[in-house]
């Protein structure tokens, strides 16, 4: 290994770095998506888009970062106790997105996974992100200001279909940049334990960046980058205003229509991304080209290039190359062509020479990028709400305890769910001053009101619905229209599913039956599922009993409690596997009615349960049509025929 951190000079040939820049001279470009990026990249693409935005600004950067918790008084402000010893008791605490709004000083917002990012942000971003002015009326407060924000988030390509598509819209630059690291696990922990024979090695991080020519160099530090060579473009792009053609224009129209979705935000997107590409290559005008350079950083599909004494069919598209950067090599000859041998070389003599000698290093190569889609949601499954930036109405009074899965604490309102731990280490930082203050000798825990939190929990929903799927007896008829009705009701009330496979083709093992949960009707698990396949055994009795234990969890159990159930069963009652067999794993003869016995007892303890509303739809088997009468009377289900295929076919 070297001893010491090889320098990166970052360059505008490199398509990540340019459209950083691009988005550092225009505004109306600082709000930038990484797809499927990592806490490492984020964190060093935030760092390089901030000394890039303070060298066009001339200001100083803050970084606030939104996790998965904050709520709207952490983003716009509230009102606490003052520190002053003047009459007012009460001021104004400005929040993460609000504070310094009368300032020049520019924040950057970092949201590391956008899929998690909790609803009070995300209804913040869209309010504040591409806005010209922000409006602020709360708890007495009316101010208006101008945002000086820069966005910066993290989303993983594949789960963009969790997000409002309103809030992904509002990003005008989607890019997908990659640092190549190589993890060498036994040197890491050799270090970790002292025993390293390289003790000058850095211990931080384990990023091997990979240069362009030659082989990956063995250091593992932290990449020490130069903004040095960028400093000069920057500043000169500024002073820059190309005027635009008619034919840039109808270049940006090209593209934008054919996109599956419209959206003049992509066109103004582009559009901007162009003219800022246009700033740093120094033009007077935005041309054609300039937006081809502008959809390449993108990653745009290139169209052909529209030429007037060239036919479309011969015409083939454009990929950009911008500059290449300086190096050390001698560039005063050329090798002739290899299409035409005979051509003699060319020789190229510079205009002048140049006082600096010395050759620059070789250029390194900081981020590994591909071409990607840049709108990933147009093709994405929906695994989102209509209105999945608003909260789901509730139909039932909360009760007095607390509801749903911790995700943080917050300045405790009653004395219900105290966050005991967060509470004693409030309270620990000011126990010198209150026993001075005190002064009786008192050496307890002095615990004063404004030291009291409480748990932060995500919103749950109220509803169940769940779906019990014999996949067996799904083969004469039309159940897919019986059951749309119910999968509307769980979409309408934002209900939460189960689903219970019986008898599907891709079970894990066809001895039992699977169950999968979701949080919406739109997750695409959820779909996958009913749609499988018939399998070859039917064990009803397990998958009745999986219903009975996940009701009674739900409904009985745990602070996430529903407060209502619905329980949908498809099933021609004609189980033929145990109950005991479907534990075990195998089938001991000889079963008989064994199979359908059991699903009876099953089911009539499902009957017991409280606010569970049974149906069963009956998809009238020939044979043992009594069967699912039988087992609709011991649920105390009400039944929904089915009708066959063939009545359908005659209708």
């Amino acid at each position: 290994m070297t001893d010491s951190a090889p320098s990166y000079q970052l360059t505008l040939t490199d398509s990540f770095t340019r459209s950083l820049a691009c988005a550092a001279i225009s505004p109306g470009l600082r709000s930038i998506l990484l797809f499927d990026t990592t806490p490492e990249v984020l964190g060093l693409t935030a760092e390089i888009l901030t000394q890039m935005v303070a060298i066009v600004t001339g200001h100083p950067v803050i970084s606030v970062t939104l996790a998965t918790w904050e709520a709207e008084d952490d983003l716009w402000g509230r009102l606490g106790l003052s520190g002053d010893s003047g009459e007012q008791s009460f001021d104004w605490k400005p929040g993460l997105l609000t504070a310094g709004q009368n300032q020049s000083e520019l924040r950057l917002v970092i949201i590391p996974d956008l899929t998690k990012l909790s609803l009070a942000s995300a209804r913040a971003c869209v309010t504040l992100m591409g806005a010209d002015v922000a409006h602020l009326e709360r708890h007495g407060q009316q101010e208006f200001w101008q945002p000086n924000l820069c966005w910066l988030a993290g989303c993983a390509s594949d789960q963009v279909g969790m997000v409002s598509p309103h809030l992904l819209d509002r990003f005008a630059l989607r890019l997908s940049g990659q640092v190549e690291k190589t993890r060498d696990r036994v040197a890491e922990i050799l270090e970790w334990i002292d025993l390293s024979p390289s003790p000058s090695t850095n211990k931080n991080s384990s990023l091997l960046l990979s240069p362009v020519r030659g082989e990956r160099e063995g250091w593992t530090g932290e990449p020490d980058f130069s903004l040095e060579r960028l400093r000069q473009p920057l500043q000169n792009s500024l002073r820059l205003h190309p005027t635009i053609t008619a034919e840039a224009t109808a270049r940006i129209l090209d593209y934008t229509s054919i996109l599956e979705m419209f959206s003049p935000r992509r066109e103004i997107a582009l559009g901007r991304l162009a003219l800022a590409n246009a700033r740093l290559e120094g033009v007077a005008e935005m041309r054609a080209k300039d937006v081809d350079a502008a959809a390449h950083l993108m990653g745009l599909k290139p169209i052909p290039q529209k030429t007037e004494d060239v036919s479309t069919e011969s015409a083939e598209p454009v990929t950009p190359q911008f500059d290449q950067p300086e190096t050390g090599e001698d560039k005063s000859t050329t090798t002739p062509s290899d299409s035409n041998p005979s051509e003699p070389a060319t020789v190229r003599e510079s205009v002048y020479e140049s006082d600096e000698a010395e050759p620059l290093p070789p250029t390194r190569l900081l981020f590994n990028t591909a071409p990607v889609n840049p709108y990933p949601e147009d093709e994405a499954p929906v695994e989102r709400e209509a209105a999945s930036l608003q909260l789901p109405s509730r139909r039932f009074r909360s009760r007095a305890k607390a509801y749903g899965a911790i995700i943080g604490v917050e300045k405790a309102k009653t004395l219900q769910d105290l966050a005991l731990v967060r509470t004693l280490l409030e309270a620990a930082k000011f126990q010198r001053i209150r026993h001075q203050s005190t002064g009786n000798g008192h050496q307890g825990l002095i615990v004063s009101p404004t030291d009291l939190h409480s748990y932060r929990r995500a919103p749950v929903a109220e509803q169940m619905l769940m779906l019990l799927l014999d996949h067996t007896c799904l083969r004469d008829c039309q159940w897919q229209d019986e059951l749309l009705p119910y999968l509307s009701w769980a979409y309408v009330e934002r209900a939460s599913v189960c689903l219970i496979q019986v008898g599907a083709e891709n079970a894990h093992h066809e001895l039992r039956a699977q169950k999968i949960m979701a949080q919406s009707i739109l997750v695409p698990r959820i779909s996958a599922g009913i749609e499988a396949g018939w399998g070859k055994a039917t064990p009803l009795a397990h998958g009745l009993d999986l219903a009975l234990q996940t009701l009674r969890h739900a409904l009985q159990h745990g602070r996430s409690t529903v407060q209502q159930a619905v329980l949908v069963v498809i099933s021609d009652g004609r189980g033929n596997v145990p109950l005991t067999a479907s534990r075990l794993g195998e089938i001991t003869p000889p079963v008989g009615r064994k199979g359908v016995e059991d699903a009876l007892q099953v089911a009539e303890r499902i009957r017991g349960l409280d606010n569970v509303k049974v149906v069963l739809l009956n998809p009238q088997p020939k044979q043992y049509q009594d069967l699912p009468l039988e087992l609709a009377n011991v649920m105390g289900a009400a039944v929904v025929s089915i009708p066959p295929l063939q009545e359908m076919e005659v209708e």
